[in-house]
């Protein structure tokens, strides 16, 4: 029957869901289904024109009618015997067919053997058939056939399964997913994850997308440990390191992360191949859109909040300067991760000198970025100079961050800066020449309301000083920075290097 021209008439559907009324023919007919769905190419790459570059993913016939098959099959409330026996693999294989028909389009010639009045029929319907669609659909009627309304509803109020057939959104709606059978259906994961393994070594890229996804999801909650499958995700997740799809390794990264928040108690477990996997994922080189760097940090950010001191001190100073070149990175998303790990790696800092020196490098950088456009990142700011503040090695200093650099608080900013250049003064003498020149960089940042901070941390730094100290301070090049942002196209910038001039001795 599943030759016949898709979409099916109501006769046809009618007959796949007469079938489903014996439960043994059902379960024969699902077995095969699954079987043959499992190795047949869920579509091919065709050349549309030769007039437009690239291919085009086309679905192929029998897996499509298959999956059209289940729906029909699965909506006869008698199919739930045969359901509940093949649960695991039938969930297995509609979300990997989910997957592998995102973006995917009808084959041009899928109703030739309509003719007459029937075709005009079958081109109507054609227009609400979607292939992806069908695959959703035939997933969403298997939840609500082994009665897992608890699973279900959430997400239909999320709006899941719009989002998996969205190639843009897929990855997000295959999380709710995940995170909804974690939540709802914990026993059954143990069978489902086993049955889902084999698609991670699969040749089509989506399908390993679609699996790496909804894996990096369950690491996020503690059923993962209960039912003792710790082990083999977290060695899924490792192997997918290595993976030549991008998006595929920033989802294995993803995975790892969420281990700090689904089992923390593991952590230091696996803290060796933690801190390994995401060390090279900060230095990964083939990551147009830096995701799996963003990934990296964020995941490191997770990770520590767990990880023994022991674990980590070695590597303090070497992921240090792994973050450093992050925090001017023109995306807010990773400014902001590289920011929030600076802090929390400094709690494993407190022993390290050379560490304590890392932190004097980066000082003038996140006091200029309290003043960043995106108000993410003035709060990572916040949190990570009041969490290093006592490294600094100020005990003023200290105290200023810990009372003033609150993340819900605003910040006077002009006054904060002018107090805090005393000090530097009086605490860092020596510094006052490194200060400065990092100070003078800024003046040349991508943001105007970073380049008129730091006019305002000179002009500061020019009014505290004491005579005895200009000796420190290249007098010339703080001259023609300053000149330079007098000519700035923001007058907000000229009004703060007109401001800083003013402070000439």
């Amino acid at each position: 029957m599943w030759t016949d021209s898709l979409p099916w008439c109501s006769w046809s559907c009618e007959m796949w869901i007469a079938l489903g009324a014996d439960s043994s023919i059902a379960s024969r007919i699902m077995e095969m289904m699954i079987e043959k769905l499992n190795v047949l190419a869920p579509y091919m790459d065709k050349k549309e024109s030769v007039l437009r570059p690239g291919l085009t993913k086309v679905a192929t016939s029998q897996p499509l009618a298959m999956t059209c098959a289940l729906r029909e099959l699965m909506m006869n409330g008698q199919t739930v015997e045969a359901v509940a026996s093949l649960f695991p693999q039938l969930f297995s294989a509609l979300l990997v067919r989910v997957g592998s028909c995102v973006g995917v389009q009808l084959p041009k010639d899928i109703n030739s053997n309509s003719i007459g009045p029937d075709r005009k029929g079958a081109l109507k319907s054609l227009a609400s058939f979607d292939v992806c669609g069908v695959a959703v659909e035939a997933l969403r009627i298997l939840l609500a056939r082994a009665q897992l309304e608890e699973v279900v509803k959430p997400l239909d109020q999320d709006g899941a399964w719009d989002k998996m057939k969205n190639p843009q959104q897929h990855i997000t709606g295959v999380t709710l997913l995940s995170r909804a059978m974690a939540r709802h259906a914990g026993p059954r994961l143990p069978a489902i994850v086993e049955a889902l393994c084999p698609s991670l070594n699969n040749i089509y890229e989506c399908q390993r997308v679609t699996v790496t996804a909804f894996f990096a999801e369950l690491l996020s909650h503690h059923v993962v440990t209960e039912l003792m499958m710790m082990d083999l995700l977290m060695n899924n997740m490792m192997e997918r390191i290595s993976e030549p799809c991008c998006t595929v390794r920033m989802l294995a990264l993803r995975g790892l992360g969420n281990i700090a928040m689904g089992s923390p108690e593991k952590v230091n477990k696996y803290a060796k191949e933690l801190l390994a996997a995401m060390s090279a994922g900060m230095e990964e080189k083939d990551d147009p859109g830096k995701l799996i760097t963003l990934e990296a940090m964020s995941g490191l950010s997770k990770v520590l909040l767990y990880l023994d001191q022991k674990n980590v001190h070695l590597l303090v100073v070497y992921i240090f300067m792994k973050i450093k070149p992050f925090l001017e990175n023109e995306s807010d998303e990773i400014r902001c991760a590289a920011i929030l790990l600076l802090g929390n790696l400094s709690k494993f800092g407190t022993d390290e000198p050379v560490f304590k020196d890392q932190i004097h490098n980066v000082l003038v950088s996140l006091l200029l970025h309290l003043s960043d456009p995106n108000q993410q990142v003035v709060k990572a700011c916040k949190y990570s100079m009041r969490v290093f503040a006592p490294l600094v090695g100020s005990e003023q200093i200290t105290s200023m961050f810990q009372k003033h650099l609150h993340e819900d608080k605003s910040l006077h900013y002009g006054e904060f800066i002018n107090d805090l250049t005393k000090y530097l003064i009086q605490d860092f003498p020596n510094m006052l020449n490194f200060y400065h020149n990092t100070v003078v960089q800024f003046f040349k940042s991508n943001w105007a309301d970073i380049r008129a901070s730091a006019a305002m941390f000179i002009g500061f730094l020019l009014g505290n000083l004491p005579e005895e100290l200009f000796i420190h301070m290249n007098m010339g090049n703080i001259t023609r920075g300053l000149v330079m942002l007098l000519q700035d196209p923001d007058p907000t910038v000229r009004a703060k290097a007109a401001e800083a001039m003013g402070h000439f001795h």
